[in-house]
């Protein structure tokens, strides 16, 4: 008898499981669509500008400025910086625990 009461319970808790996935997806698609819309376009070339690197990034001009001044962003060329998007995306990846490092950037110059 055991058995089959925690294989009913076990149903049961599939059950409630499944519906509150599906609740949470019907809340979250909606925020998710907004989020993905909001994002700029998809560029033709992988390389960005200073602008467009922090507009990507969303992050505001003077913490993206520092951080690629202290290479936690890798930059190419010369005084006008380019940004290649796939190691800007794993440099952001990265940067998850950005508030830690925020004592650290203000001393960058």
């Amino acid at each position: 008898m055991p058995n089959r009461d925690q294989d009913m319970t076990d149903g049961v808790l599939r059950l409630l499981a499944n519906e509150l996935a599906e609740r949470v997806a019907e809340q979250l698609a909606p925020r998710l669509a907004e989020l993905v819309s909001d994002r700029p376009a998809a560029h033709t070339s992988p390389w960005l500008t200073t602008s467009q690197a922090i507009d990507y990034s969303r992050l505001p001009e003077g913490t993206f400025r520092k951080l690629a001044a202290c290479g936690k962003i890798p930059c190419h060329g010369g005084r006008a910086k380019l940004f290649y998007r796939p190691e800007l995306d794993q440099a952001l990846l990265d940067l998850s625990g950005l508030s830690d490092d925020s004592r650290k950037l203000r001393r960058v110059r």
